[in-house]
């Protein structure tokens, strides 16, 4: 069966959660410099006044952790625009330190907004995409991070978010019937210039140390140590760059077919890349010990579209 490809113009639609700063800042001003139509949302609407107030825009109050904020939201975008056809899970923050240190209340909502936010927003706009939009469907860039993939120390409940999105994002996508034209895109930079990382910020809360780990000689120690260096920063990504790679990729500026995860940053390419030989490596090594479980030859993943 053909389906059509989306069409990206001026009556395009795209929702944007994280919208106060940094990159999600940026894809929605990179959304409305190309003429389309911007749904830009925050926990703080004042924080939004860099896009102008006109017929375009849209500026949203969101709780990504409240399904009901959420819903209410969507709903107003549609009763605005008529649809949506970009979806953004931008919004996010970290916390760092000693595991054992970080109490469950913070934890738990990290992984509300990390992962059951994008999870509330993807339920409702897969439904705008497959009943508002018939045919023309709609595309989802859920914004992971090399964090997805690869773990370093102090990050546990971050990586754990992310890698949850990233699974999720990936079974999901498979559930869609292609003539929805829902299409689905993880979005994995690495360092971005923003106020993401350095110093204790808003999108970064970092936990006083355990005494049982504090040494000079910890990789979190090490790590917070290089997060202070005033001229790491001049090596990450800048995020207008990011916002328009990301842009163009799901215009389909590029002749290639949308990636299932697009990687930002030498960082990113560099870490996942030596993650994924370091995996190869160790599944060759033990590759006779875990084959044996299987006498009877193995599963067959073809059955499964695997």
């Amino acid at each position: 069966m053909s389906i059509p490809s989306p069409k990206f113009d001026s009556n395009t639609v795209w929702f944007i959660t994280g919208c106060s700063s940094g990159l999600g800042k940026a894809i929605a001003e990179t959304a409305y410099s190309a003429g389309h139509h911007v749904v830009a949302t925050a926990r703080n609407v004042d924080a939004l006044s860099y896009l102008p107030d006109e017929s375009r825009v849209l500026k949203l109050k969101l709780d990504v952790t409240s399904k009901d904020s959420i819903v209410k939201a969507v709903g107003n975008a549609v009763e605005k625009f008529g649809r949506l056809d970009v979806a953004v899970n931008n919004a996010g923050y970290t916390i760092m330190g000693d595991t054992e240190v970080i109490p469950e209340a913070d934890s738990r909502t990290l992984l509300e907004t990390l992962f059951w936010g994008p999870v509330f927003l993807i339920q409702e706009v897969v439904r705008v995409f497959r009943e508002v939009n018939p045919q023309q469907g709609g595309t989802v860039i859920n914004m992971s991070s090399m964090g997805g993939s690869i773990t370093v120390a102090g990050n546990s409940f971050y990586h754990a978010g992310k890698f949850a999105l990233e699974g999720f994002t990936k079974s999901i996508a498979q559930e869609m019937k292609p003539e929805w034209n829902i299409r689905f895109l993880l979005g994995a930079p690495g360092g971005v210039r923003t106020n993401f990382a350095g110093s204790p910020t808003a999108s970064m809360k970092i936990f006083p140390r355990h005494p049982a780990y504090d040494s000079p000689s910890h990789p979190l120690t090490q790590i917070l140590g290089y997060l202070k260096m005033p001229q790491v920063a001049d090596t990450w990504c800048d995020p207008k760059i990011c916002a328009q790679l990301l842009f163009d990729t799901v215009i389909g500026k590029f002749d290639k077919p949308l990636p299932s995860r697009l990687l930002m940053g030498s960082d990113s390419v560099q870490g996942v890349k030596q993650d994924l030989e370091n995996a190869l490596q160790e599944i060759e090594m033990w590759k006779a010990e875990s084959e044996s479980c299987s006498p009877g030859g193995g599963a067959d993943l073809s059955k499964i579209g695997i």
